[in-house]
């Protein structure tokens, strides 16, 4: 092996107040098949550590914001090495062609102690591929997006997760297990959404079948706050510290025709710290299982309604894979569960449904449901839809719900909240939405000793509005 580059540094506070990121350059020559990164700091390894130091690295193409050819891998601070050749790579990051020229290991400086943090890296190469890191990708062709990825079938209603990593980010179990749980627990499709890397995408096109649909994803995972896409054709840059960055991203993303979320905008989601105006589509209002803090992120997409945004709640385990040997896990793919009303079992049908506001989400895939529709006459709406001025006949119905707590919202605050008694259970009211500006229903747990209002009971499911006429927000502004 040959030596390329042998750095020893001290980060300080003032480094990461300067910027979240540091590029270490490097010269790769012809010929080189074979290289290796490894990198160590203070604290490395340690949950407790005061010390947090990413990595990732970039090729001769490019390393510039958004203009990033050469994005070769991210790992965070999962990994302390990296291995790439041409045939394949350590997970996380990308096999291909070992350009000669000038390559960049990119740092990212998470945390940094009041007193600094001293840190080492070393890249070395080799003219022969050696043992590979990792299986090759199926595909060496470049991710192609399906437009038809199953059959097309009638409207129904799919269940599946929208946020889930594997071994190519930072869970433990690797791709090939957390993909299997998702078909043993019957999901229709799961988004895998990787931070900051696109290293499983061919895999999830190679692995993608009727019976389970796989999203394309990436956790754009900033020091400020998460953001979901999916729908992704390439890789997004994750390197935002203002807002108007970010804005450039979700412009990216929409460009290439994905969708965007906050996640789980509450305490130790990490927070989001960006403007709540930036134009996402979707707010993850339920990450894992409800006392998660998960009123939080709830509470969070509710002020958007009550500001006139028209965006989608969203529901996603964030579950990061175990190994098959660590027994039973806290909780699996699916807590809770999504649910999209799409016009076909196809990818680009999910998307679009998400789009529309067409979801409701449960406690997991065999929990109570709950369906919300508005009707006038003989039209009807259901969630997403935006219902006409005057009177409707608001319809709840709760099935597997005896015993549960039915409760009904708008933008003038609750508007019922009663016990369920029986199962199948319905109830009907009336109301006109546009002073409501919308409605919404929620299916709460059943009352306990330390439940003083609603909101203290456990989610069970939740849908997404339906929307009065446009227009009212702009009215009383």
């Amino acid at each position: 092996m040959r030596t390329l580059l042998c750095w020893e540094g001290q980060f300080t506070p003032a480094d990461k107040a300067a910027s979240d990121y540091v590029l270490l350059p490097f010269e790769v020559p012809p010929g080189v098949a074979r290289l290796e990164v490894r990198y160590v700091f203070e604290g490395q390894g340690r949950p407790d550590s005061p010390n947090v130091i990413d990595m990732g690295l970039f090729d001769p193409r490019g390393a510039d914001f958004l203009r990033a050819e050469g994005f070769r891998g991210w790992s965070g601070s999962a990994r302390s090495e990296a291995i790439l050749t041409p045939r394949s790579a350590t997970p996380g990051y990308l096999p291909g062609p070992l350009f000669p020229g000038r390559w960049y290991v990119i740092l990212g400086l998470y945390r940094i102690a009041p007193q600094g943090c001293a840190c080492r890296v070393i890249v070395e190469a080799a003219e022969e591929e050696g043992e590979l890191p990792h299986p090759p990708p199926p595909h060496l062709g470049g991710w192609i997006s399906p437009a038809a990825s199953a059959s097309a079938e009638e409207a129904g209603w799919l269940r599946g997760d929208l946020q889930s990593h594997s071994h190519h980010s930072d869970a433990p179990g690797s791709l090939e297990d957390l993909i299997e749980s998702a078909r043993r627990r019957g999901l229709d499709f799961l988004a895998v959404t990787e931070h900051n890397t696109v290293s499983h995408l061919p895999y999830l096109q190679a692995w993608s079948r009727p019976d389970l649909l796989l999203i394309p994803g990436e956790e754009v995972t900033t020091y400020y706050g998460h953001m979901n896409a999916w729908g992704i054709s390439r890789w997004l840059d994750f390197r935002c510290r203002t807002a108007e960055q970010l804005r450039a991203v979700i412009e990216a993303a929409h460009a290439m025709g994905a969708l965007v979320s906050i996640n789980h905008p509450k305490t130790d989601g990490p927070p989001w710290e960006y403007p709540p105006d930036l134009p996402v589509d979707a707010v993850e209002a339920w990450q894992g299982p409800w006392p998660l803090r998960n009123q939080e992120s709830l509470a969070f997409w509710d002020r958007l309604l009550r500001a006139g945004r028209r965006v989608t709640a969203v529901g996603g385990s964030d579950k990061h894979q175990d190994r098959p040997s660590e027994g039973t896990p806290f909780y699996q793919v699916g807590h809770p569960t999504t649910w999209v009303y799409a016009a076909a079992r196809t990818i680009p049908a999910i998307l679009d449904a998400i789009r529309l506001g067409r979801v409701v989400i449960t406690a997991d895939v065999d929990a109570p449901w709950l369906e919300l529709t508005a009707e006038q006459g003989d039209r009807r709406w259901m969630v997403g839809d935006e219902a006409p001025p005057g009177p409707l006949r608001i319809r709840c119905v709760v099935r597997e719900g005896k015993g549960l707590h039915l409760r009904l919202l708008s933008r003038l605050g609750e508007q019922a909240f009663l016990a369920i008694d029986r199962s199948p259970f319905e109830w009907t009211t009336e109301l006109d939405l546009r002073p409501h500006g919308y409605v919404r229903a929620e299916l709460r747990g059943v009352r306990h000793f330390e439940a003083e209002t609603p909101d203290d009971l456990p989610m069970v499911a939740m849908t997404n509005p339906i929307w009065g006429p446009v227009g009212w927000f702009e009215e009383e502004r």
